[in-house]
């Protein structure tokens, strides 16, 4: 909800535009009066303003009806409303200014003016200018709607983001978790130096992971460096049987990418790849900047299996499937993530848009 100063704001600025609008259409008609009837336009002013103020004045509660009472109404329901409000309009419009021009006029003006001969023209007059409004009415509330609705996408598309950062926070979390705490626990007692840099390095994992959804891009120099610290981590798991190669284009480490894009896609590899292998294997990052796209792509040389489908690759894996719906969402299905495993191993690689810091 909008604080109340900025409502009250916003309503004054309303009313501010509204009576412009309303005295720059009286003087124009005046002119025109003026002109037409031969008298002076002071006078066909005066009736003019008077005539559209009331206009403006009885707008008020229609504009009240239009946005709330008949909100969330069926047509037919607002086509019987602004009927019936269309005759109701123009009487107390038409009984109110004749009264009024009567009373500050005077007789002898009000003789002179001849409004009673015309008053069935006058009418005529009030419901044209009344659907003039109504439609504006009807226009701006569609507007408003419209923005509102975008505006509640663009919500929910956030909010669908932070939940699935927040999944893959709980995939990484357990079972991370645990293996990483039976390393230190295993390297407490024969390198106490090696535990504390482990230790170290869990907690710089956790950092990244907790503060990752505070921003909707970071930099690739960021996600990189989480990820070596996750594999170091890994590394101090499973020794030898892990070997890492990485090929970064240097001129790639400005850009932006989504949080925790590039970590799903390793911890597969290792998972699934490498630790079932026992002799283990090696997990190969590739980053390059290729004009206007990015290319990010994670091979291992693990156990594979015979040739899938990429969608029953993605589908059975939540880290692929959460990461492929995450890049689809942010850049589109062009960004979707290309996967291919064999006996001789498994490699996921996915191009967005150059994104830059500057």
């Amino acid at each position: 909800m909008l604080p109340f100063h900025s409502t009250s704001k916003s309503w004054g600025r309303g009313l501010l535009i509204g009576w412009l609008g309303w005295t720059a259409y009286a003087a124009f008609y005046a002119a025109i009066l003026a002109l037409q009837a031969g008298v002076l336009y002071l006078y066909s002013l005066s009736g003019s303003l008077l005539s559209h103020y009331l206009m403006a004045l009885y707008s008020l509660p229609v504009w009240f009806v239009i946005t709330r009472l008949l909100a969330n109404k069926p047509w037919p329901v607002h086509v019987l409303s602004l009927l019936f409000g269309a005759a109701l309009y123009a009487y107390v419009w038409l009984n109110s200014f004749l009264a009024a021009f009567h009373f500050l006029f005077g007789e002898a003006i009000w003789q002179q003016s001849q409004l009673f001969v015309i008053k069935y023209w006058l009418l005529h007059e009030a419901i044209i200018v009344y659907a003039v409004f109504v439609g504006i009415f009807y226009a701006w509330r569609y507007q408003r709607q419209l923005r509102e609705k975008e505006r509640n996408e663009a919500e929910l598309r956030l909010r669908t983001n932070q939940m699935e950062l927040a999944l893959l926070k709980a995939q990484l979390n357990p079972h991370f978790l645990f293996n990483t705490l039976n390393s230190i626990n295993a390297l407490v007692g024969s390198d106490p130096e090696a535990a504390r840099r482990v230790l170290a390095q869990l907690a710089e994992v956790l950092r990244y992971s907790l503060e990752s959804d505070r921003q909707p891009l970071v930099p690739l120099s960021a996600e990189l460096h989480f990820v070596e610290t996750y594999l170091a981590i890994e590394q101090a798991r499973f020794g030898k049987r892990l070997q890492v190669q990485t090929a970064i284009d240097e001129s790639a480490k400005p850009l932006l990418v989504p949080p925790m894009i590039v970590q799903p896609l390793v911890e597969n590899a290792v998972k699934h790849g490498i630790a079932p292998k026992e002799e283990g294997g090696e997990l190969i990052l590739r980053v390059q900047r290729q004009n206007e796209v990015l290319e990010i792509e994670v091979a291992d040389n693990g156990v594979g299996s015979k040739d899938l489908p990429a969608a029953h690759l993605l589908n059975n894996g939540r880290g692929l499937h959460n990461t492929d719906l995450r890049l689809r969402k942010i850049f589109g299905e062009a960004s979707a993530l290309q996967v291919n495993s064999t006996k001789d191993g498994f490699r996921v690689k996915f191009k967005i848009p150059v994104r830059s810091t500057q």
